[in-house]
Formats: structure tokens, C-alpha cells, sequence
């Protein structure tokens, strides 16, 4: 068993929440290969400011790795293989799990001659709806921007809430995308708890009544609220537990999670805390840290295997297209299952 490193600076335009903006993603590529040659590679793509973790911690963890006990691991069958491999490093380091069981999963995929969904158990003909990340609210470019996901085939639009002093002008663009497209889409909200809970009260005296799917971590939630509010938890769950993610689900009274693998801690968890949701009647939604294709084609894999539901975070943001030209599995608003072997598509920016 070989496992290389490789560093990639990447840039990615329009990759950015209501108050923070990433020009451009650093990244930690790790290829796997084994005595006969298949490979499987991974990505580690921490977001400063976001993440946890560090790529420099990252970088060092993975070096480290006992590469006996990862030639052992991949020996088991893959959900398995993938929980047991994450073991292996800590859990701070989310973004090293997520490389490691993804550059496993994709060599799991090689060995095997079957694609990275069907190894974590999608069905064939596994087809799931995408919501497409508009940005900020407040952008000049909105409706225009929104009816451009339209023509594409979305029917999920997200929207970034929380630029300082401008919550009312946000709302006013909200229920301006509701009056142009009608009940044509499904719309989204991500304040990234940014919101007060008298700022959250307010704007849901307006926003009750524009038919919002989700509200991804708004802030604050006032208890009047709870229940009653589409409450999404997303970077709050970081650094939990299974148990703890079941403990605060109760607690909020959430009705759905995103799951992010790269921030989160890797597949095996989320495959975990998605079949948790589900036996408690929360919606899923597989989303991504502005990552790179090989995280993205991971993320997507998982989002086939799980029980179809809600639209899925993983439309293509901006930034893919500075990596690869490859087609990914997405058309018409839809991820596609693939047949490739593993991860699919191609790697001619990975690794020489």
C-alpha cells in the first residue's frame, strides 16, 4: 500500500455566504494504491473560517497514517471499511477523514468495478433533485440569477442571509425572487447563525408567509419559534456525536440537517446521522464546503444512497470548473447515478 500527498491551490469565484468570501480554495489531494496498481483518491479541503481544521494538521495527520491498518480496513466490506479507516485519525480533523475514506472508497470502487453510489447502497436508477446556491440576497444579480437556475432546472433556490445592516433589504429581495417566479421553485435560507433572535423574529413576521422550505442556522431561535420555524441544522452540528446530533435535534425541534461531509468528519458518519434523521421523521440534505471534484463526487455518491427526500446541496458551485472540465453527474436539476468505477470521471488533475 502507497499513499502520496499533493498540495493544489484552486481558484474559486462566487464561492461565498453574505459576509465572507473565499477567492480562491487550497486543497490536499491523497492518492491510495495498492500492490496491484488501482488507485483511489482523495480530498482534504478545509474552509478557513468554517472548518474546524487546518490543512497544515491535515497534511501531518495523514502522513502519519499506519499504512498496514489502512490495507487491513479495506479488506472489510466498504461501510465498514470507511468507519474503521476514520478511526484511524482524529476528530478534529474532519477534512483528513473525509480524504481518507474518500481516496478508499474510490479504490474500493477500482478493485471492485463498481461505482462509488452502488458501494454505499444505491439503487439502481437513483436519480435526486439539487438546490442551487444563489449567494447573497442582496445581490444586484438576484432575480436574474434565480431565473437562470430556473432555465437549468432548478426548482430549489438558496439564498445567503446576514450581511451587516442589511436584513431588511434581504427580506425585500426574498419576497421579491417569491413575486417574479411564483410557486415555480422552493426557496432556501442560510443565515449561518449570524441573526439575533429578536433580528430572527422580526423577519420571520415577513418570511412566514413566503413559503420558505428551509432556514438553515438562522441564530438564535426564539422559543416561540421552535416548531414552528423550518428550522436546518448545519454547522452546528460540528464536533458532535451521533448521540449528541440525536440529542440536539430533540432539543431544537429541527426539521432537517445538512450534512457536509468535509466539515463533518467523512461518509461513514454521515451515512450514520442521515439513518438517525430518517427514523426520526428529519429531512437530509447532503451539501458541500465548496469543495473539489473528488469531494464532490464522494458527497454526491452518499446523496444517491440515501433515501430520496429532500433536494440535495450539491449543485455545481463556480469553482469546479477551475479544476476539471470533466462533466459531472448532474442534468437538469438532478444528480445522476454513474457506472464508472468509483468516483468516476476523470482525475487528470490529481496526480501525474
Amino acid at each position: 500500500m502507497k499513499l502520496e500527498l499533493r498540495r493544489l491551490t484552486v481558484a474559486t469565484p462566487r464561492a461565498q455566504d453574505a459576509q465572507r468570501h473565499w477567492p480562491e480554495r487550497e486543497s490536499l489531494l491523497l492518492r491510495l494504491s495498492d500492490a496491484e496498481g488501482r488507485a483511489g483518491i482523495g480530498e482534504a479541503s478545509p474552509l478557513p473560517g468554517y472548518s474546524p481544521d487546518a490543512l497544515g494538521d491535515v497534511e501531518r495527520a495523514l502522513a502519519r497514517l499506519p499504512l498496514s491498518e489502512v490495507e487491513a480496513a479495506l479488506a472489510r466490506p466498504t461501510r465498514e471499511a470507511l468507519a474503521t479507516l476514520a478511526g484511524l485519525l482524529p476528530r478534529d480533523l474532519p477534512s483528513a477523514r473525509m480524504a481518507l475514506e474518500t481516496a478508499a472508497l474510490d479504490l474500493l470502487g477500482a478493485r471492485e468495478q463498481r461505482s462509488a453510489p452502488a458501494l454505499l447502497g444505491a439503487l439502481p436508477g437513483a436519480h435526486r433533485p439539487l438546490a442551487q446556491l444563489l449567494g447573497p440576497a442582496d445581490s444586484d444579480t438576484l432575480v436574474a440569477d434565480a431565473v437562470r437556475a430556473l432555465r437549468g432546472g432548478f426548482r430549489h433556490l438558496k439564498l445567503k442571509l446576514g450581511a451587516p445592516g442589511r436584513l431588511a433589504a434581504e427580506i425585500e429581495a426574498v419576497a421579491a425572487v417569491r413575486r417574479h417566479l411564483g410557486a415555480a421553485v422552493s426557496l432556501r435560507l442560510d443565515a449561518n447563525g449570524s441573526l439575533t433572535s429578536t433580528e430572527i423574529e422580526t423577519a420571520w413576521a415577513t418570511l412566514a408567509g413566503l413559503d420558505i422550505e428551509l432556514f438553515e442556522e438562522p441564530g438564535a431561535v426564539p422559543k416561540s419559534l421552535l416548531g414552528a420555524f423550518p428550522l436546518a441544522l448545519d454547522e452546528s452540528l460540528q464536533g458532535l456525536t451521533e448521540l449528541e446530533v440525536v440529542a440536539l435535534l430533540q432539543q431544537s425541534r429541527a426539521r432537517s440537517i445538512v450534512l457536509k461531509p468535509m466539515a463533518l468528519g467523512g461518509l461513514a458518519h454521515c451515512l450514520r446521522l442521515a439513518e438517525r434523521a430518517h427514523e426520526l421523521e428529519i429531512g437530509v440534505v447532503v451539501s458541500h464546503c465548496f469543495d473539489g471534484p473528488f469531494a464532490f463526487r464522494a458527497a454526491a455518491a452518499l446523496a444517491l444512497a440515501i433515501p430520496a427526500g429532500l433536494a440535495h446541496g450539491l449543485a455545481p458551485h463556480a469553482g469546479l470548473a477551475a479544476w476539471s472540465k470533466s462533466e459531472l453527474p448532474v442534468r437538469e436539476g438532478a444528480l445522476e447515478l454513474w457506472s464508472d468505477a468509483g468516483l468516476g470521471g476523470a482525475t487528470e488533475h490529481g496526480f501525474p
